[in-house]
C-alpha cells in the first residue's frame, strides 16, 4: 500500500503507508492440571486454524488486542489475545497492557473481537480507556520483567500469579458491552475443576509463528499445577499472551476460563497460565458488578487511547482491484493506494473526520465505486474520487463514528 501527502502528490514522491506489523511481548516457562477425554499428547496438541467464527463455540468470545507503546518518540505496536469473561469485560495478561518503563497503562489499547486474521476482519474494534490490573503487578512485579528498548517484554522469565488484567470493552457504536453482544466464557476457580491428573484443556489464540495474525485452536493437557501456576503442553508463541486457558465445566460441555496464559517454554512447545483461586474469582465478580469497595487484589488503570476511524475496503468482485483513499487531517491531505485481491479487505489510514474520498478501479483501469466529487493528481496522473461520509453512530452524544468502517465493492 502506498501513500502520497497532498503537498507532494504532483511531485511524484511516494510514501509507504505505515503497515501495522504486530508482534508482542512475553512468555517464558511452565505447564499445568485438569480434564475429560484422554488422547495422546502428540495428537491432541495439533493446531487448527479458525476460518469460521462458528467453528469452535468459544471462538466467538475471543479477539486480538492491538497495543501501542511510545519509545524515543516512536510508537511501537504489539499483539496479545483477550477473552470476553462478562457482558462488559475481557481478561488478558497484565504484561500485555502495562508499560514496563513507567508501571502505568500503555499509550493505546484496542480490542478487535472475533478477529480471523489480516483482511478477514468482521467486527469493529473497541477503544479501551480503563481496566483493572493486579495490585502486586503494578507495585512490584512489573519491575522484574526484562524489557527491550522498544518496550517489548523479554521471553526469558517465569510467570507470576499477578499477571492478570481485566479491561472494560463497551462498543461505542451500540453502547453494549462486547460480551453481551457476542457471548462470553465465564471464569472458574481451579479448585472447583482440577480433580484429575493431566486433564484436557484447550486454547484459542493468535500465535506469532503463524502469518497474518490468524486465530488458532488447540487441545492439550494440564501437566501440573502448583501455587496457582499451571503448566500445559499447548504450543505458545508471542501473540498468545493473555489467552484464556479453557476447561470443560463439571458435568457440562461448556468451556470455562481456568486461567490466563502468561509465558512459554521449551521453544514454544509448552506454556504456563495464571490459574484463578476462589478469592480471585470473587474479586473478578466484584469488578463485573461494580462493587469497587470490595475489590482486594486489583487496582484501577487508565489508558490514553485515542479513538479513530479505520476505513476498510473489501473486494467482492471476481478480479483484483486497486483502491485509493484520500482524507485530510490538520490541513494535510494524504492519498493511500493498495491492490486488493478477490474476497479480501484492506485497512487504510485511520481518519479523524467524517469525510473521505475513494477511487477504485480494476487492473485495466476500469473504474468502480463511481464518483467525480474531487479530481486529484496522483503520481502525475489525474483521478476522480467519490465523496464518502461516515455516519454519526456513537451512542448518546451524536459524535463522529469511531471504530472500523467497511466499504464493500461489487464489480458489475
Amino acid at each position: 500500500m502506498e501513500s502520497y501527502p497532498k503537498n507532494i502528490i504532483n511531485k511524484n514522491k511516494k510514501m509507504r503507508l505505515l503497515n501495522i506489523a504486530l508482534f508482542i511481548l512475553l512468555l517464558c516457562s511452565f505447564h499445568a492440571d485438569s480434564t475429560e477425554h484422554s488422547v495422546k499428547s502428540s495428537t491432541i496438541s495439533s493446531r487448527i486454524q479458525i476460518k469460521d467464527i462458528n467453528q469452535v463455540l468459544s471462538a466467538q468470545s475471543v479477539g486480538t488486542l492491538v497495543i501501542t507503546r511510545n519509545r524515543f518518540s516512536k510508537d511501537t505496536q504489539s499483539l496479545c489475545t483477550g477473552i470476553l469473561i462478562a457482558d462488559d469485560y475481557l481478561m488478558t495478561a497484565a504484561h500485555c497492557i502495562i508499560d514496563h518503563m513507567t508501571g502505568e497503562g500503555v499509550l493505546n489499547a484496542e480490542f478487535i473481537p472475533q478477529y480471523l486474521g489480516d483482511g478477514k476482519q468482521i467486527r469493529s474494534r473497541v477503544f479501551i480507556e480503563k481496566g483493572w490490573v493486579h495490585k502486586k503487578y503494578l507495585t512490584t512485579d512489573y519491575k522484574d520483567i526484562l524489557q527491550f528498548k522498544n518496550g517489548l517484554v523479554s521471553l526469558n522469565r517465569k510467570p507470576n500469579t499477578s499477571d492478570l488484567a481485566i479491561l472494560k470493552v463497551t462498543n461505542s457504536q451500540t453502547g453494549y458491552g462486547l460480551g453481551k453482544q457476542y457471548g462470553y466464557v465465564a471464569p472458574i476457580a481451579a479448585e472447583d475443576v482440577l480433580t484429575t491428573k493431566k486433564p484436557n484443556v484447550s486454547l484459542l489464540s493468535y500465535p506469532a509463528d503463524k502469518s497474518g495474525n490468524t486465530l488458532w485452536y488447540q487441545q492439550c493437557h494440564l501437566t501440573e499445577h502448583k501455587s496457582l501456576i499451571g503448566k500445559f503442553d499447548c504450543q505458545i508463541y508471542s501473540g498468545s499472551s493473555g489467552a484464556g486457558l479453557l476447561i470443560k465445566a463439571p458435568n457440562s460441555d461448556k468451556d470455562r476460563v481456568l486461567g490466563i496464559v502468561s509465558s512459554s517454554s521449551d521453544n514454544g512447545l509448552s506454556g504456563a497460565a495464571v490459574l484463578f483461586s476462589t478469592e480471585m474469582i470473587q474479586d473478578i465478580q466484584n469488578i463485573i458488578k461494580n462493587r469497587t469497595e470490595l475489590i482486594k487484589n486489583f487496582s484501577a488503570v487508565k489508558f490514553k487511547t485515542t479513538p479513530r476511524t479505520y476505513v476498510h475496503i473489501e473486494n467482492l468482485c471476481k478480479k483484483e482491484i486497486i483502491a485509493m483513499v484520500y482524507s485530510e487531517e490538520n490541513n494535510q491531505g494524504m492519498v493511500s493506494e493498495s491492490k486488493i485481491p478477490v474476497n479480501t479487505s484492506v485497512i487504510f489510514n485511520s481518519i479523524q473526520s467524517r469525510i473521505w474520498y475513494s477511487h477504485i478501479r480494476d487492473l485495466e483501469g476500469k473504474p468502480y465505486n463511481f464518483g467525480n466529487d474531487i479530481l486529484l493528481d496522483v503520481n502525475n496522473k489525474s483521478y476522480y474520487f467519490k465523496k464518502n461520509i461516515i455516519p454519526y453512530k456513537n451512542i448518546g452524544n451524536g459524535s463522529v463514528f469511531y471504530g472500523d468502517y467497511f466499504l464493500k465493492v461489487y464489480c458489475i
